[in-house]
């Protein structure tokens, strides 16, 4: 499956065990790469429409936690446990996500995924690959018809959102 979204700049492909997307962000890549490991950046973007962090901590080192809660609208909690396993500041990340409690027990809610995030330079942009793989052709199937690629695509919009207000001025960087 590949998908492409002209207004959203998004691309998607899907493989027997993984699934990849790929977004351009017209800022820098210093600027991209922070917004994914700071949670004071974190927390205002990364949710899908509607969801809110009230909670993101960030162990950004190998072997370091990143543990957050997603609120819904409904105030349920979603809580996410990911495991980073390899940062090369402003290149690459590479971590192990799963859903989890509050207290960073991982639940069976959503198979486990081995996240690599790559940024880089593009004409004074940023170009994001993220490459989602799975240990099964089940366990991608079935975190794809949960809707993690729509989740993905509002999630990364209101990143370029973030970003075009801070590029702009009109969004503090702190």
């Amino acid at each position: 499956m590949t998908q492409n979204s002209p207004a959203s700049s998004l691309t998607t492909k899907a493989g027997e065990r993984e699934f990849s997307v790929e977004r351009m962000f017209n800022a820098p890549r210093e600027l991209v790469f922070q917004a994914f490991t700071q949670p004071e950046h974190l927390s205002r973007w990364w949710a899908p429409g509607g969801y809110t962090i009230p909670v993101c901590n960030i162990d950004l080192r190998p072997g370091g936690v990143w543990h957050y809660s997603m609120r819904s609208p409904q105030g349920d909690e979603h809580w996410v446990k990911a495991i980073y396993r390899e940062i090369v500041a402003p290149e690459r990340i590479v971590y192990t996500c799963t859903f989890a409690d509050e207290h960073a027990n991982p639940t069976d809610d959503i198979p486990e995924q081995l996240a690599t995030m790559t940024f880089a330079e593009y004409e004074g942009r940023t170009k994001l690959n993220i490459v989602f793989q799975f240990k099964t052709a089940k366990e991608l199937k079935e975190t794809l018809d949960m809707g993690m690629i729509a989740g993905l695509t509002e999630t990364l919009n209101s990143l370029d959102g973030l970003l075009a207000g801070i590029s702009a001025g009109n969004v503090p960087l702190d």
